[in-house]
């Protein structure tokens, strides 16, 4: 039925069929975009994998030419290269566990009876299978193959005690030693053996109560079966303290060159007493010196180095780095702290536990051949804020010289010479200031690496991110 007035053709629609003909050609309208817009969508996608995989295949490409050239260069090398073609270390002979049953027998007879080539074959032996027997200079590793006894422990066997006479000088071949030191109770006021330390193969101890003519400070009892070297304290005197009583020594010659030592008597040392002066060998990592303001001797490198340690306060990083709370205005121009920094606030002011600092150690300097040690307390005396330093030996021959008895015998020329060239070390409070700089410093560079690195692993993932 056609409506009033209108034109023919033209039909009247209800408002149901004018609401889907909207709906119809409003759809209709817009696929266009939207298939427009997926197509630029995808377009991008794939361009972005293509470029990509572009930058894959040419990382693959100069990885591929550098391995082929750095194959060519190591086979010209292998062509123009006239000596041995092959690892010689797969070839080598390994290292024995144990020493030998004819170096046992050599080592456990009478040492008068030993011959030079049963000696020399002690000296192999001994240095396949003990790395720190070689640390020694090969005139005494030959000196304890003539005259050291091999001795042999069962499980639980106490070897020497503390508070005891010390007698001889230990070298652990095979097994473990337990190490006990006596320790008091400060309330009970009773005494307690403490294991403090376990020495094993190619350990040494003994020695700093020979060389100090002092009793034992430990308890050494066997861990399990234990086979050591043994040395008599006459014959460790003279491999390791030895002075020519009859002639001058090398090491009166050597003193001569000290420049510390011009002025010096030297012709009135008593080098055939130990007691003022004498030539002593120490192995790497022994304690030479434990402080130097109360050490008794002035120690004179002869051949290999020594380090001077300081025991300071272990310290934290002290940076800031929590934000300030952040000051804000209301509507009345009243200050105020945001929620988020009264938290911040609460976080920068809170209350830490207060845990004890413990005790790390620092190089001070390393002293080598023809330096002498233990002056700063002879020329300046006591001083109120001295620095106490310790002295360990990484393989030094020293001579010792009784601090007495160059006071006595330095004239005064001398001692005017020495105050002005011998420096002091720096104070405590220095050191310790030194090591809160270097350990802020460290905790600083970490940080600032720590944020560069997030900040541009962010950015990656922001641009790969679609």
């Amino acid at each position: 039925m056609s409506s009033r007035g209108a034109t023919p053709g033209s039909y009247h629609r209800t408002g149901t069929q004018a609401s889907l003909y909207q709906q119809i050609s409003l759809g209709v309208r817009t696929k266009p975009r939207q298939s427009s817009v997926n197509r630029e969508y995808l377009h991008n996608k794939l361009w972005k994998f293509f470029r990509l995989v572009r930058h894959a295949v040419r990382v693959c490409l100069i990885v591929r030419k550098y391995a082929i050239e750095s194959l060519r260069d190591h086979r010209e090398q292998l062509c123009n290269n006239s000596e041995i073609l092959f690892d010689l270390s797969k070839f080598r002979r390994p290292v024995e566990e144990t020493i030998g049953r004819n170096i046992r027998k050599i080592l456990k007879s009478d040492p008068a009876t030993r011959t030079e080539e049963e000696v020399r074959l002690a000296v192999v032996g001994l240095g396949q299978t003990i790395s720190s027997f070689t640390e020694f200079p090969l005139q005494r590793q030959y000196a304890l193959a003539r005259i050291a006894i091999l001795e042999e422990f069962e499980r639980g066997r106490v070897i020497l005690r503390e508070g005891h006479r010390a007698e001889k000088f230990y070298l652990v071949v095979d097994g473990i030693t337990d190490v006990y030191k006596l320790r008091e109770n400060p309330i009970t006021h009773t005494f307690s053996s403490r294991l403090v330390a376990a020495l094993k193969k190619g350990s040494s101890f003994g020695e700093v109560a020979l060389i100090n003519a002092q009793r034992r400070t430990a308890t050494v009892s066997c861990h399990t079966d234990v086979t050591m070297l043994a040395i008599e304290q006459e014959d460790f005197i003279k491999i390791f303290m030895a002075n020519d009583r009859e002639n001058e020594p090398d090491f009166i010659t050597f003193l001569r060159q000290i420049p510390e030592f011009r002025g010096f008597p030297i012709d009135k040392i008593p080098h055939n007493n130990p007691n003022i002066c004498q030539v002593v060998y120490y192995r790497i990592g022994t304690l030479m010196c434990k402080d130097s303001n109360e050490d008794e001797w002035i120690y004179v490198i002869r051949t290999g180095s020594c380090r001077v340690i300081k025991s300071l306060t272990q310290v934290t990083p002290k940076l800031k780095t929590r934000k300030r709370p952040e000051v804000i205005y209301d509507s009345f121009g009243t200050k105020r702290i945001s929620q988020y920094s009264m938290e911040a606030l609460g976080t920068f002011n809170k209350i830490r536990p207060v845990i004890k600092p413990g005790k790390c150690y620092t190089e001070i300097e390393q002293i080598r051949v023809k330096s002498v040690f233990g002056l700063v307390s002879v020329v300046f005396g006591r001083l109120k804020n001295a620095l106490s330093v310790t002295l360990v030996s990484d393989g030094a021959e020293c001579i010792r010289i009784r601090k007495s008895f160059f006071i006595k015998m330095t004239p005064e020329p001398l001692f005017d010479r020495l105050r002005r060239e011998v420096r002091p070390y720096v104070t405590d409070e220095d050191l310790q200031k030194k090591l809160q700089r270097e350990v802020d410093w460290t905790a600083y560079k970490h940080l600032l690496v720590q944020k560069i690195y997030n900040r541009n692993m962010k950015n990656n993932l922001a641009t790969f991110d679609y």
